[in-house]
């Protein structure tokens, strides 16, 4: 058993995990032709987020419950219309996000393949997970993927004290001519509620920008911060930047937004999916010359006292990625758990939840 900020965590080999996922995807009802983009986005969010993030193979419970709900629609029909001009549209029809969202990229490179640039919005969709999934659908196509959703509200306008727009992330995927791409996948506030938990789980308290208490005022005491809202990112840019989101993805496409984005019985989800293909503003080639010098300039700058290297945005994760390949998935113990009784319900086979060791 690993620890991870102090919370016990337990691993279970890649290759047991993603069976699992497939069977238990493929339990809930999603369709066959449907249910691999569930497991992909799944899984990015396993091999890349810290496991307090709450991302990844762990929602499953939560998916079965919002289908069972019918906040989600397993076998949604979505439609897409107005293609013209290098947009379209997309009603999801309370599809799973990871469904609507990669469908959505994928309509966007098609558009960017002929017209050099590709926007699709979405409406009426659900939880997506981790954002930059769909960002990076773009890159293997010779784009740049952007990649917007807004979420339920949990950030208070700044000066406030209810909770009025989303975390509403955004993430954008870059192609270099290293192993990984250029990724930034970001949410709009410091942190989220589930890394508070963690630190709740770990008797911690959490930094002092993480969260706002009930009343507005900051808090590191994570039992406070779980009853309050969460503190946007860098202040009033942060809060800005989730109100813009929000008219990028719920205003624009016609879906929920501030209040009325993500309610118990309909999630009514926005996104936009944006990608641009590389060789209609430059040559491809020249491009990656161009991305790797930059990487090499930031590379080269001095170190500051104590670090002994510098990260690239998403070369981090990519890293994580890879030891995770190799070592396991880590799940928190009580995640692990509701793995474990979901496999019981579904009729599924739980020792390919066996931890290592």
């Amino acid at each position: 058993m690993d620890r991870e900020l102090s919370v016990p965590v337990v691993r279970v080999p890649l290759p047991a995990v993603h069976e699992f996922c497939r069977a238990a995807v493929h339990a809930i009802g999603f369709a066959n032709s449907e249910s691999e983009l569930v497991v992909d986005a799944l899984l990015t969010g396993s091999l890349r987020s810290h496991p307090g993030q709450g991302q990844g193979v762990q929602q499953l419970p939560r998916y079965l419950a919002r289908v069972r709900a019918g906040v989600i629609r397993p076998r949604a029909e979505l439609k897409v219309s107005s293609t013209a001009g290098g947009t379209a549209t997309i009603d999801a029809d309370r599809a799973a996000g990871s469904i609507a969202a990669s469908r959505a990229m994928d309509v966007a490179v098609d558009l960017a393949s002929r017209q050099g640039v590709g926007a699709v919005s979405v409406r009426d969709s659900t939880h997506l997970g981790v954002v930059s999934h769909y960002a990076m659908r773009a890159v293997p196509k010779g784009c740049i993927g952007l990649a917007f959703t807004n979420a339920g509200p949990e950030i208070a306008p700044w000066g406030g004290t209810k909770a009025t727009v989303g975390t509403n992330p955004w993430g954008v995927a870059v192609p270099t001519a290293e192993s990984w791409p250029i990724v930034l996948d970001m949410a709009n506030s410091t942190s989220g509620k589930g890394m508070v938990r963690w630190f709740q789980q770990a008797e911690l308290p959490i930094p002092d920008d993480w969260a706002l208490s009930a009343d507005g005022q900051r808090t590191t005491d994570p039992a406070v911060a779980m009853l309050g809202t969460l503190f946007p990112l860098g202040g009033p840019k942060g809060y800005a930047m989730a109100v813009v989101v929000d008219a990028l993805t719920g205003v624009l496409a016609g879906a929920g937004f501030g209040l009325s984005c993500f309610a118990l019985d309909h999630q009514d989800v926005g996104h936009l999916m944006v990608a641009l293909d590389i060789s209609r503003f430059t040559a491809i080639e020249d491009f990656m010359s161009r991305i790797t010098r930059l990487i090499e300039e930031i590379r080269s700058t001095p170190l500051a006292s104590g670090v002994d290297r510098v990260w690239l945005p998403g070369e981090l994760e990519f890293d994580r990625s890879q030891d995770r390949e190799r070592n396991g998935i880590p799940f928190e113990v009580a995640a692990h758990a509701a793995l474990i009784a979901l496999a019981s319900e579904l009729e599924l086979d739980s020792r390919l939840l066996e931890p290592i060791g």
